[in-house]
């Protein structure tokens, strides 16, 4: 992840910017940045992570092996953006030249002991793990925002080696005097990176649109991902992956970690009180036994807390809250919503802008159409003299959903004509009178009888209000009932 505007050739560019004291050029780091033992996600092996100020600290034969890596790197073409490898003269002055790290095998006590390794012979691909390096950003005014790089080795693969440095330069870049880290250029492809970034308390500020032309995607250009994150301040800690870990190991064997202290022992008693370890009911399947913590399940892995927030979240493709609410029933990590916040980030099928409406939204849409094609049928059977427009409310296309307003249109249509019964009366009345009354010329009757006439019950119903209708019957009634009297 290179800085911005970075180019390998040019001379470095050191912090100006911030609180003082400034880093003088391969000068002596802060004191409270040392020699760091950490435990790999075996929970056995240990391994250093030694800083340095200076190229010219690292031995030459370490040098050499970290810039065949990156060379590597910049060959498989997937990760940094350069394309032509790095000679060995630049490596060193443009990965050490601020502040480098490098991960060894083993405790490791001091810079000179590494030196004294290269004399003894080791051999740096089977002790190397990795490295980091830590510079700014940008120039002048800006040099207190900090930038990263990272190499692991192919044989420290899956062992948690990433992770572990990416908490140590959280630690250790505050301490140089950086405010705010920038990563410029993750491509979405290099999954892996973007999981440990999300999982440390990184916030995606931007996307680069199309910025990679990546070698294992020859035909199309990929984005890339910006991530963002304020460094060091009160309360900035998070529980890491390594912690978990800790506590899965102390109740399984009953010992401590590698190189724990007074304080982490007793950490990890008081842990013991909370989580209960499960035992894999099948061995073989190559499975840990489940840290369980108050009944959910602890996922400390952040592959696996990807892999399941994308999995929930595709199941009904909710929103952040409901995807969230349905992890936390079963699992327990720190900053579940920013996972689940990552994951339909990346959804391929909520990134369509045209939205698809639910199954329960369409069976909706289906029992309404149905209703008022029954309601019309009926409609038409109870009165086959009178004939009026067909209204018809057809579902919308689940795949083209339709506008609001043409909704609206639909819902409004009118209602035909109500259906009127003749009032009862205790005296008959001359059922030819009431037939002449209540005759209704059919529409489809003189639309057979002339074929180039136009439908006029639109035009009748217009013509005669129903108020006018309600008092020529009553006329008519009063009428006819007074003859029948006389």
């Amino acid at each position: 992840m290179p800085a911005m505007l970075d180019d390998p050739t040019a001379p470095a560019i050191y912090r100006i910017s911030g609180d003082a004291p400034y880093p003088m050029p391969y000068g002596p780091l802060p004191p409270e940045i040392a020699v760091r033992q950490v435990t790999l996600r075996d929970r056995v092996t240990i391994a250093t992570l030694i800083p340095f100020s200076s190229p010219n600290e690292v031995p030459t034969k370490l040098t050499a092996y970290l810039c065949e890596l990156l060379n590597r790197e910049i060959d498989k073409g997937d990760t940094y953006p350069m394309m032509e490898p790095m000679p060995l003269s630049s490596f060193g002055p443009y990965w050490f030249a601020n502040f480098g790290a490098i991960m060894i095998m083993g405790e490791v006590q001091s810079v000179e002991e590494v030196t004294q390794m290269e004399e003894r012979g080791v051999e740096w691909a089977r002790e190397c793990l990795g490295s980091f390096y830590v510079k700014p950003n940008y120039p002048g005014r800006s040099s207190h925002v900090c930038n990263g790089g990272f190499l692991v080795s192919d044989a420290a693969r899956n062992r948690g080696v990433g992770r572990l440095m990416g908490e140590c330069y959280l630690d250790w870049a505050p301490k140089l005097g950086y405010t705010y880290s920038v990563f410029n250029l993750v491509y979405e492809t290099n999954v892996a990176s973007l999981r440990i970034w999300d999982a440390l308390g990184f916030k995606r500020i931007g996307r680069v649109k199309g910025c990679g032309n990546l070698k294992s995607f020859p035909d199309q250009f990929v984005d890339a991902i910006i991530f963002g994150r304020e460094l060091g301040g009160e309360g900035d800690e998070y529980v890491s992956e390594e912690r978990f870990d800790k506590i899965r190991f102390y109740l399984k064997t009953g010992t401590y970690p590698n190189g724990s202290d007074r304080a982490e022992k007793s950490r990890l008693r008081s842990a013991a009180t909370h989580y209960r370890l499960l035992p894999n009911s099948n061995p073989d399947d190559g499975e840990e036994d489940k840290l369980m913590l108050k009944g959910k399940e602890v996922i400390s892995d952040p592959h696996k807390q990807y892999e399941i927030a994308r999995q929930m979240h595709a199941l009904s493709h909710g929103g952040i809250n409901k995807t969230t609410a349905s992890i936390a029933e079963k699992y327990h990590w720190v900053r579940i919503k920013e996972t689940v916040s990552a994951a339909i980030r990346n959804c391929e099928e909520c990134k369509d802008p045209a939205p698809k409406p639910s199954s329960s939204t369409k069976d909706r849409r289906a029992t309404k159409a149905g209703a008022a094609d029954s309601t019309a049928a009926a409609k038409s059977s109870a009165s086959p003299t009178t004939s009026h427009p067909q209204v018809v409310l057809a579902a919308a296309d689940d795949d083209d959903p339709e506008p609001q307003h043409q909704q609206r249109r639909q819902r409004q249509a009118p209602m035909a004509p109500m259906q009127y019964q003749l009032p009862q009366y205790d005296m008959p009345v001359d059922p030819q009178i009431m037939q002449q009354q209540w005759q209704v010329p059919n529409a489809d009757d003189d639309a057979a009888s002339d074929p180039m006439a136009i439908d006029p019950a639109p035009t009748r119903a217009a013509a005669v209000t129903q108020r006018d209708v309600d008092a020529r019957l009553r006329e008519e009634l009063a009428a006819a009932v007074g003859g029948s009297k006389r």
